[in-house]
């Protein structure tokens, strides 16, 4: 199985993470997240249900490259149990809410 999944996304890339972010797959998804180099990049959290200390760090490095390299980055469909992580770790004060698009489970009210 794929770490990371390349969708069509017009100029840019639609990365989709296929599955969780954590210690096991954290390398081959940093690797992975580094190939796009060009254009925005949005990122599909929508199969990643949990994400630990070290996917925090590999997500968090690659958003701060691609910052730095210029590149507009959007996650979309952010579960929300990921996002709650984030936030308690304060990624998403640093990074700007406006960077996360939260999607609610099924059967979840908004």
């Amino acid at each position: 199985m794929d770490d990371v999944l390349q969708l069509p996304a017009g100029s840019g890339h639609r990365l989709l993470l296929n599955g969780d972010l954590d210690f096991e797959r954290a390398e081959r998804i940093a690797a992975a997240l580094q190939r796009y180099a060009g254009g925005p990049v949005v990122l599909d959290l929508s199969r990643c249900q949990f994400i630990d200390s070290t996917g925090i760090g590999v997500l968090v490095d690659a958003l701060r490259s691609y910052a730095a390299r210029g590149i507009e980055v959007t996650a979309v469909r952010v579960r929300p149990a990921v996002f709650e992580v984030l936030e308690i770790v304060g990624a998403v004060d640093v990074f700007g809410r406006g960077l996360f698009e939260i999607v609610l489970d099924e059967g979840e009210d908004a």
